[in-house]
């Protein structure tokens, strides 16, 4: 232990990354010990996090990425959060999305991932919420490439999933996206190295779908099992994983597990690389677990099967935000709530690098940097 801990050091690893893969080698030891090609594999995991500043690239990106989460725009005075803990600032989310739009305008991003909560939940009380949604939607006009868009609770408080798909927040028609027919998750990829699979975590849940249909019905059943509280939002009396059971979260069908189980299959035999994007979070050490995705297990357990591909797992929902490393190397981002945003600035720049994914973080949103599992040879 003590030789991989100075390995560690001497690769110049983020602290996060080496507390955090430390801590999963101990867990698992004992494997370890009969297993000894893992030492080389669990090398390999903390290298896939080392700091943005321990690598210099001169080489220009490849292409480069925006991402925002959570601008839950409206136009009202500032509020406290439900818990009365953090303050939002709702018209200062849309002056801080311009600001994003703005950079990367200069940067010319090749396209931007929105991870969900574009627009608050209040505007529907307000009778704002196509108003709210048009002025988000002027401001992304303005990227210079397409918006990919994945759907949080709050727009589904403002709309029902089958308006939200005839909607400007569904990307899945778009030309250069693959969409099942009639479905809400799709694909499309970046550069033909990378792929980014987009997931509807809210696919079975009690948000945005007709009272009495099968999903609204099977997310109904499974919170009343699992949540004793009248108000179904609230984790009360709930610990651990389980608080991840209220009515704010949601999960993904038996249909889209198997999309993203193909998927993953062919982006292994194709040797390309994936990132995943939805709402939820999939695992408990990058974000509070009432953020979780009720299935976080099942899709945890899809994504290690094919860890060979898959980079990184992007989100939002938390707002404080979280990451970390999983046992299979892959990268786990929240990215904090830009409504809740004390800085001049709350979005991220990614850019590709033939061996590298670098996520370059800007006021509130922190910097990550992860190993391409395939490297590009050339662009």
């Amino acid at each position: 232990m003590q030789l991989l801990c100075r390995a560690a050091l001497t690769l110049n690893l983020s602290r996060l990354c080496v507390c955090q893969s430390v801590s999963l080698f101990c867990r698992t030891v004992r494997d370890y010990q009969h297993c000894p090609n893992q030492i080389s594999i669990f090398l390999d995991m903390l290298t896939n996090c080392t700091p943005v500043s321990s690598t210099q690239h001169n080489n220009k990106p490849i292409c480069k990425v925006g991402i925002i989460a959570d601008v839950q725009y409206a136009d009202l005075e500032d509020r406290y959060n439900f818990a009365k803990t953090r303050l939002r600032f709702y018209r200062k989310a849309l002056t801080l999305l311009q600001r994003a739009v703005t950079d990367w305008r200069a940067e010319k991003v090749d396209c931007v991932l929105q991870l969900g909560d574009i627009i608050d939940g209040f505007n529907k009380a307000e009778n704002a919420s196509d108003s709210a949604l048009a002025a988000v939607i002027e401001v992304l006009k303005l990227v210079p490439g397409p918006v990919y868009h994945t759907w949080g609770n709050h727009e589904l408080y403002n709309f029902t999933q089958e308006e939200l798909l005839k909607s400007a927040l569904f990307s899945g028609n778009l030309i250069q996206c693959a969409c099942p027919k009639g479905k809400s998750y799709y694909s499309f990829h970046i550069h033909r190295k990378l792929k980014v699979l987009v997931l509807n975590c809210y696919e079975i849940s009690m948000l945005g779908l007709q009272e009495g249909s099968v999903e609204y019905t099977e997310a109904e059943t499974l919170l009343k099992e699992k949540n004793p509280n009248n108000d179904l939002n609230s984790p009360q009396g709930l610990t651990g994983t389980e608080r991840r059971f209220v009515k704010f979260n949601g999960t993904l069908s038996t249909s889209q597990l198997q999309w993203l189980t193909e998927n993953l299959q062919e982006a292994r035999d194709s040797e390309t690389n994936i990132i995943i994007m939805g709402h939820l979070s999939v695992h408990e050490e990058s974000a509070d677990n009432v953020c979780l995705c009720y299935g976080y297990e099942d899709i945890m357990q899809i994504l290690t099967a094919h860890s060979e591909c898959v980079i990184c797992y992007l989100a939002g929902h938390d707002h404080e935000g979280g990451s970390c490393v999983d046992s299979s190397g892959i990268l786990h981002v929240t990215f904090p709530g830009t409504v809740e945003s004390s800085e001049q600035d709350a979005y991220a720049t990614a850019y590709l690098y033939q061996d590298s994914f670098v996520i370059q973080g800007k006021g509130s949103y922190r910097s990550f940097q992860t190993k391409l599992r395939y490297s590009i040879v050339d662009s």
